[in-house]
Parts: structure tokens; sequence; C-alpha cells
């Protein structure tokens, strides 16, 4: 929060990728104080090389949504779980500027500031508030989740575009969303947000339907009731129109 709407230096890993020293700063800190407490582990993080060693392993993204982040928009986090092998332990989701702390932990649940989450209701698409987000590879790979935005505003009662895949997560976790789907991201983006849904009592997939894995770069997660109905609508989407070079 110190470097929050602050004159802040922005570096550029890509066209629209951007790091500042907030993030390598977070990240520092954030691995020192795991592998001080866990010495067996490893770390992964967005801004460094994995650190340590050991079959549990922590994803560490340091601020996601760093674009807001450096813009003075609010809504950014840090985002860590513990994974042990492909077994999901420990997530949480922290938002400092908007005070909002979603944890959870593998048969204890998840809680959004210390009040159990629940996914939401909502049975069909058009009670549904639902959130995407997009590559930063946008502007020069046709596959730009256009298409598939464009289906869900025709269907849902709206569609949100945070700039955060962990608040995504989150926030349907807690009930905000009662969908979520995004493509080529990093598993320190989602491996926490992940665990929150399915803790929730959402489910998690690949937009084909087979399971999700945090990992994998790719999700669909929903309240659970309307996760066919959601597939179904990507999957006409992305077959309604061939993307254009």
């Amino acid at each position: 929060m110190q470097g929050f709407r602050s004159d802040v230096t922005i570096t550029k890993k890509g066209v629209i990728d951007l790091v500042t020293e907030w993030d390598l700063r977070s990240e520092e800190l954030i691995r020192e104080e795991l592998l001080q407490a866990f010495p067996d582990h490893a770390v992964i993080g967005e801004e460094g090389d994995s650190t340590g060693s050991g079959e549990r392993v922590w994803y560490v993204d340091p601020i996601d949504g760093t674009t807001n982040f450096s813009q003075g928009h609010p809504f950014f986090c840090v985002s860590i779980a513990l994974y042990e092998g492909d077994t999901p332990l420990v997530g949480v989701v922290y938002a400092p500027a908007l005070q909002t702390e979603w944890k959870g932990a593998a048969g204890l649940g998840a809680t959004r500031n210390a009040v159990p989450c629940r996914v939401s209701p909502a049975s069909t698409l058009e009670d549904a508030l639902v959130a995407t987000g997009f590559p930063y590879d946008r502007w020069v790979n046709p596959d730009d989740n256009l298409r598939e935005y464009r289906a869900f505003m025709k269907c849902t009662r709206g569609v949100r575009r945070c700039g955060s895949a962990a608040l995504d997560l989150a926030m349907t976790a807690d009930g905000t969303y009662a969908a979520f789907w995004e493509q080529r991201l990093n598993a320190w983006d989602m491996a926490a947000g992940a665990l929150l849904v399915q803790l929730a009592g959402g489910r998690l997939s690949d937009y084909d339907g087979s399971p999700g894995e945090p990992r994998s770069g790719r999700i669909v997660a929903t309240n659970a009731r309307l996760h066919d109905c959601v597939l179904e609508t990507l999957q006409s989407a992305r077959e309604s129109e061939t993307p254009r070079a």
C-alpha cells in the first residue's frame, strides 16, 4: 500500500504486461517469509525463479492486477497457494485497497473477512453475473476472448472484467459472480482462487469440461449448477465464428 496511488515506476514485460518495483518487493518479502517458515518447501512466483525444493510448493502472485495497481485502481491483490503434488491445501487472496481477505484450507472451507463463503444461488444465466479477463497477447492473437465475451453479454445479467483473475475467482467463491472463465493464465493467477471456489461448493473445469487444473492455463469456475450451461455457451461461441488473424 505504500506504493498505491504513488509515482510508480513501470517496467514492461510485454506490450501491455507490466511490472513495478512493488511487485518485486512484495514477492521478495513473501519468498523470504515462506522459506524461513518452511525451509523444506518450494516457492514459485511470477517475478522470480523457483526457489527451494520439496513436494510442497507455494504459488505466489505478489500483485495480481498490476495494471490496476499502477493506475491507482483498487482491484488488485496478493495471491498465495500451497500445493502438495497435485493436491491444493491452502489458498489466500488479499486485496489491501479493498480491505478484503479470502482464505481457505482443505477440509476447513473458505471465508471472506471471516464470513463463510458460499457460491451464487443463481440457477439460470439470465440471473447470473459473470466475470472474465482478456489475455496479454490479445492485440495480436485472434483467440482474444471477444467471441465468448459477446455471447455472455447477450444471455447474462452482466459481465465484469476486474483485471485480476485471483479476485475474479475469489468473488466466484463468495457468490458475487456465478461464473468465471479465462485462458492463457499462469498457476500463480489461479491456484489460490480455484481452491476457494471448490471449498465454497463450486465447480472447476477446462473449457471442454475435463477436470479443471489451475496450473493448466485455462479455467471455467462456476457455482456448479450453471456449469453445463456456461460450457455450452463457451463452446457455442468459440464455434460460431473463426477468429481472424
